[in-house]
Formats: structure tokens, sequence, C-alpha cells
């Protein structure tokens, strides 16, 4: 987001009096974040998100903008680790608060650029996956560009995305699931209604507690946790090729050495320094004296016969040949120091060709066992994830549990009471002198914050949201509140009481208990949709003991016509 120059100066001011004046002014810290944002100063806009988001921890926009802060106009690609987290965090939390489409691209980019491209896993949604639900969203103004104003992208597939988003391809006004979408979705009215083609919700709820031992296991937090850590399978790892010996590289190593080793030659044969010989070129008392002289003072390694055209021969002498005739020269290391150097440096190109090589040879094989043994664990890691996700406990089973636990004879609750028994003994209540009927009503919700339909199993299974009305002896108590799946313990209800004196109507309408009062002022009773209650009481089959009651219905006729005669009596 970038501000004409003429009015940045302008808005930092204005802002910086709102925050003087109002340090809990959110909107001024989260504007000043913003123009911060646009002149590129990050360190700033980081600091006053940071400073919004302590004021307004439910502002999901900010979380948002703090993320892309994070980035700094690097290339998720070349982001570290930690921060790479500390973005991946802050996206999830705006992202729990209110799945808007910018949001979810930005989540793609990085998890696309950041993990996939670099090899590592992504926990959670898929890239792919993320974008095929970015296409079914209304698109919001300049919600790439902004991005793009403060993120580097260069992964090939997130710039194809991109283009497609861009393009609006398979985009829709509002995401409609068909009916085979819904029934395949994470989302339980229509998976309650219709599990398959032969079953209903009455067949897969039957009378008898029979729990799967999946369900049972759900009993443990870590257990629901998995639920939703390994609910989509593990991309295969991308595996390493390891490197190849570099034969051409060897290869010109060793002409270099080559090279240097006829260096050596030359200089050996310029140079006096202890490779030495000598030439008999007449033979006499002299020449035999220096010979021997010669193989007392050297260690002779070749010879070269006097027979024409034959060549040089090496081997060992002890000692000169009886006749020396037959010898033209002799070659040998002097028994010195120099001689030691002349070695030396013959044998130097060699030794070094062969400590380059295992240097070369060495460097490489280290790189082949690291890529093996990266592809090991890369192997490891994936046969484990599947392994989770096949084993994995599926949405009906996660919805079995959340059924049994808020019944009456819940084998989870560690209270070992149900959810209205619980509000009830909050309330100081004693169910025994209820003279209506208590309306118990539950659902988990099909949209997210934007109104949409989602199938994400985090938002449709994570929260049971649910309704207690309890009629007592002079007014309607309404708790309202929701359960978070991954907890065994139910929170403290919102409660709002209602006198019958001020009470004028009761009506049932669609999903709501309409209550009018006096005054012309209205509240009411939220009411799940058809099938989407998780856990309902029954009244006209007294055999169905796992649902039945005599005090309590999921039914909103059966309670308001019973609390319609508590109202008649007042």
């Amino acid at each position: 987001m970038q501000l004409p120059s003429n009015l940045t100066n302008d808005y930092i001011e204005f802002f910086k009096q709102q925050a003087e004046s109002n340090p809990k002014d959110t909107n001024a810290l989260f504007g000043m974040g913003l123009v911060y944002m646009g002149l590129k100063n990050y360190e700033l806009a980081q600091r006053n998100f940071k400073l919004a988001v302590d004021q307004s921890p439910l502002d999901a926009d900010v979380y948002y903008y703090f993320a892309l802060s994070l980035f700094e106009g690097h290339n998720p690609m070349h982001l570290k680790n930690t921060i790479t987290s500390r973005i991946e965090e802050w996206l999830h939390t705006a992202t729990n608060r209110q799945a808007k489409r910018k949001y979810l691209i930005l989540q793609m980019i990085l998890r696309q650029g950041a993990f996939i491209a670099n090899g590592l896993q992504v926990k959670g949604e898929q890239p792919i996956e993320l974008f095929n639900r970015i296409r079914t969203m209304v698109p919001e103004p300049d919600e790439i560009k902004e991005i793009e104003e403060h993120v580097q992208i260069s992964d090939k597939q997130t710039l194809e995305w991109l283009a497609e988003i861009k393009e609006g391809k398979g985009a829709l006004k509002k995401a409609v699931p068909s009916e085979a979408e819904k029934m395949m979705s994470y989302f339980p009215t229509h998976a309650f209604l219709t599990i398959d083609s032969g079953s209903t919700r009455d067949d897969f709820f039957s009378d008898e507690v029979t729990l799967s031992t999946h369900v049972s296991l759900l009993e443990s937090p870590t257990m629901r946790e998995e639920f939703f850590d390994y609910q989509y399978p593990p991309l295969e790892p991308e595996m390493e090729k390891k490197p190849f010996y570099p034969i051409w590289r060897m290869l010109k190593v060793v002409i270099g050495y080559f090279v240097l080793w006829i260096a050596a030659l030359v200089v050996v044969d310029v140079v006096p320094v202890g490779l030495n010989h000598i030439k008999i070129e007449q033979v006499n008392q002299q020449t035999q004296a220096e010979v021997q002289a010669f193989f007392e003072n050297h260690v002779v390694i070749a010879c070269e016969p006097a027979e024409e055209g034959s060549i040089e021969k090496l081997g060992w002498y002890k000692e000169p040949a009886e006749d020396l005739n037959t010898v033209l020269k002799y070659e040998g290391i002097e028994r010195s120091w120099m001689g030691l150097a002349g070695v030396g440096l013959l044998l130097l190109p060699i030794i070094m060709l062969i400590i380059h090589w295992l240097v070369i040879i060495g460097s490489t094989s280290r790189k082949r066992s690291a890529v093996v043994n990266r592809n090991k664990e890369k192997q490891v890691n994936y046969h484990n994830t599947m392994a989770m996700h096949n084993s994995r406990c599926t949405k009906y089973e996660y919805m079995e549990f959340c059924r049994h636990h808020l019944s009456p004879q819940s084998p989870y609750l560690s209270e070992s009471y149900d959810p209205v028994a619980a509000a009830l003994d909050e309330q100081r209540i004693d169910e025994n002198d209820m003279r209506g009927k208590i309306l118990f009503v539950n659902y988990f919700e099909d949209e997210d914050m934007d109104g949409d339909y989602t199938t994400n199993p985090l938002i449709a299974l994570r929260h049971v949201y649910y309704v207690i009305a309890i009629p007592q002896r002079d007014k309607l108590v309404m708790l309202k509140n929701r359960w978070d799946t991954m907890t065994d313990r139910m929170d403290t209800c919102d409660a709002e009481s209602v006198f019958y004196r001020n009470i004028l109507s009761l009506n049932v309408r669609g999903d709501e208990i309409e209550i009018g009062l006096v005054g012309g002022t209205t509240t009411g009773i939220v009411l799940p949709s058809a099938g989407q209650s998780i856990f309902s009481y029954q009244d006209t089959d007294p055999s169905e003991k796992m649902t039945y009651s005599s005090t309590r219905t999921s039914d909103p006729h059966v309670f308001v016509k019973a609390l319609e005669t508590l109202i008649a009596s007042h």
C-alpha cells in the first residue's frame, strides 16, 4: 500500500496525535502500521501492529498485516526458519478469526515458497488446497497487488496460481457447494443426514453405544489434536539426486599435475639437485675407480646399455657391471640431503595429485552420503506422517465422540455429568424442581466468519455451539456458549434471564425461538438447522435410554408448549 508522498507526513502526524491522546486507540496504531509499511519501514510498521494486536486481539486484519510486514520485501524461499514460523503463526491466527481470501493467498504463497519449494513438510492445508479454496471465494480489490508490494515471488508454481487467481478462473461470486460436495465435506449437517447411499443419521447413531477404538482414543486431547493435524495426506517428498564424481575435474587435475611434473623434470635436469649420472666414455683403471666411487656415493637406479639401439634400463644396482664396455651411463641418487630434495621434487606433483584426488573423492562421497541420509530422513518422516494420516480418526468417529461427550452417560467427562447438569450445577438449580422442560440444542457451525460455507475441519468441527434454556419458578434462564472439542472442560456459559411477566409471545420461526417482551423488544434462542443437532433428547420413546429424558428436550415445539403453560400460570 503506497501512499502519495504529499499525504504521508499528514497521515503520520494525524495518527501520532491520535495515539498520543489515546495510547489504547487500536485504529491509530493500526493506521500508523499501514503508513510505515507503505513507506517500507517494516521495523516501525511491526512495532505499531504489535501494539495494535495487544489492544485488539480479535481483529484479524491486524494479524494479517503484521504477518505481511514480516516478509520485509523478501522472497519466501529465502526467509529464515524463525521468520517463517512467526509469519505462519500470525497468518494462522488471522485465518482462524476470519478466513478472508487475501489471508489465504498470502498463506498459500508462504507455504509453497518457504516450505514446498525448499522440500519441507507443510502442517495443515497444502498450498494446492488453499488455491482451490481461494478460487471459490469473492475477490477483494487489489488483494494480490498489495501482497506483491511487500513479498518477492519467484516460485514458478506460485506465479502460475496467482495468474489464474488474477484471471478469475474458476472463481464464483459465492461458494455454493453441491450436495455431493457437502456429503464429502467435514460439515456435519449433511453427513448426519446421509452417511452413504444406504444409511441415514439414525443408522449411523444407533441405539447401542458401540464405540470404535478410535472413538475411545479420542478421550485423549492429543488424539483429537492429531485428528486436525493429519487430515490431509502429506506430499510425497522430492528426493535429492546424489552428486556424481567430477570426472572432468579430476582429469583436469591430472593434466595440471602432469605439466607440473614435466617442469620438475626440467628443473632436475638443469639444476644440480642430487640426481646425477656418470658416462663411461673410455674403459681404463681410472674410469673403473670413478664408477666405483659413483656407486659408493649414490643409490644407482638406472643404466644405459652400450648396445646400439638399446634403451635405458631401470633397476636397483648395487655393483657396477664387471665389463664396463657393456654400459654407457649410470644414473643415481646422491646419498645426501640434496639427493632427497631431488627425489622429493620429482615425487611432489605425484603426491599432490593423489592428495587432491582423495580430497575430491572424499568431499563428493560426503555429499553423496549426506544426500542419502537426507533422503532417508524424508522417507522416514513421510512414512510416519502417512501412517498417522492413515490411522487418524474419521470425521464420523469424531462426531460420534462429540455426541457421546454431550450425553448424560458420557464416558469422557471427568466430572461425570453432561453440559446440562454442569449448567444446572453452576446456576445452583435442582433438576428435580423443574416444572417445565429444559431445552438443550447444540450444533457445529457450517460457516466461517465471512459467512461462507466451509469444509475446513478446524473450523467446522473444532467447536460445538450449544444453548440451554432453563425454566425456573418465575423466570427463564438462557445459557449460551460453545465447547472447544479439543478440551474436556465445558466453559462457563453466558447467561440471560427473562421474567415470565415480561414475556408477551413465543414463536418458533425457522432457526429461532422468538420471545416477544414488554415494551416491544424481542430476544430469542438460536436453533440448529434441520439435521444439524449433534445430540438431541427424544421425548417420544423412553426405550431410547441414550437420549430420553422426562425433564429435557431438544424439540423447540415441545419446549415452547411447556413454557407457555408456565407463563400462563403467572
